[in-house]
């Protein structure tokens, strides 16, 4: 990217493409400040002039910002908010979805970038930058556009003033094809996990507590935050996650029924934190069947070693997909007690399949 800059091959429009928590949203911000850093060096922007300052700070008058909302009479566009958008990106550069919502306080709302939005990203494009530099729009989970929205922006898309970018930040391609069409497309991969572990371990943890967030968020600096912040959530997942997978195997009924109205209680952000969690923990259960060496938190440890014969690969796989499909589901509204009830179901019957041979 910083070579595409230094080479004067800047595409108009770009989309980034990743998964929560890998930092696709400050990459971009990143790319923005060292083009128009007025110190910068071969590998970054210098950081401390006028126009770094502005952009690490959200504040320059030519970087502007797009992002989903639970509209309102009084919230129809990014401006609308762009104050609390601003207090959350610079608390949290790896915000996800839930976290915006949360902040907003759009618990049950459901989140849009609406053709209204595409009107003022037009008005605002069509004047001329404050700084006689680029103009600049970031439109974060652009997957939440609405199909009219979308096509409202295919032109300017396609023929931008000049001087203007275009950034889309998704963690999916579930946008028109007339959209994808016209954007230069990078994929953001998840973190390193070596990286992730230096990170964590910088910010004070011990090494093996970061080496073992690391491999359980699997990439996602968001979920290794919320692990290495929330010991008491985590080991609240942890044990919630081994007594359920007791009851699916043995179906007792009774205990998943209570278990179930427990975890509907807990509120949805919660329960996402739980399917997130139960994925690294079924993924580690695989890996304990192969010779990939592995480094299980030593609570989980005697756990995942007598669960992990039940973890086939074709069985595990599935239930990972089943969970992924429940987290999505808990972002759309899902009733949850009927979600987990069905979902307990499809885990039941994925474990009682094929026992891994010793």
């Amino acid at each position: 990217m910083i070579q595409s800059i230094n080479e004067g091959r800047i595409s108009h429009a770009q989309l980034l493409l990743g998964p929560e928590g890998n930092g696709a949203l400050a990459l971009a911000l990143a790319y923005v400040q060292y083009l128009f850093c007025t110190d910068k060096t071969p590998t970054d922007s210098c950081g401390k002039c006028a126009q770094c300052n502005k952009i690490s700070k959200l504040s320059h008058p030519d970087v502007h910002f797009v992002y989903p909302l639970a509209l309102s009479k009084e919230v129809e566009k990014s401006t609308d908010v762009f104050v609390k958008w601003k207090e959350a990106f610079l608390q949290n550069p790896y915000l996800s979805l839930s976290d915006w919502m949360e902040y907003l306080e759009a618990e049950n709302k459901q989140m849009v970038i609406a053709v209204g939005e595409s009107k003022d990203i037009l008005h605002q494009l069509s004047l001329t930058s404050y700084e006689g530099n680029y103009k600049v729009m970031i439109m974060w989970m652009a997957e939440k556009m609405n199909l009219v929205a979308a096509n409202k922006i295919l032109k300017v898309l396609e023929e931008p003033p000049d001087k203007t970018l275009f950034f889309l930040i998704t963690e999916s391609t579930q946008l028109p094809i007339t959209i994808l069409s016209r954007t230069q497309i990078t994929k953001v991969p998840r973190i390193n996990e070596n990286e992730l572990a230096a990170t964590l371990m910088k910010n004070g943890l011990a090494e093996d507590t970061a080496n073992y967030i690391a491999q359980a968020s699997d990439g996602n600096y968001r979920l290794a935050k919320i692990l290495a912040e929330e010991k008491e959530d985590s080991e609240f997942l942890s044990l919630k996650f081994q007594s359920w997978m007791r009851m699916c195997l043995r179906l007792d009924g009774e205990k998943l029924s209570e278990w179930i109205t427990e975890m509907a209680g807990i509120g949805r952000e919660k329960q996402k934190q739980f399917f997130s969690y139960s994925i690294k923990l079924i993924r580690q259960s695989m890996l304990l069947n192969t010779e990939f060496p592995i480094r299980p938190r030593q609570s989980e440890e005697d756990f995942l070693k007598k669960f992990a014969p039940y973890v086939a690969f074709e069985s595990g796989a599935a239930i990972a997909e089943e969970l992924s499909r429940a987290y999505h589901a808990i972002e759309r509204n899902a009733n949850p007690k009927i979600l987990l009830m069905s979902l307990s179901l499809k885990v039941h019957k994925q474990l009682n399949a094929a026992k891994v041979t010793a």
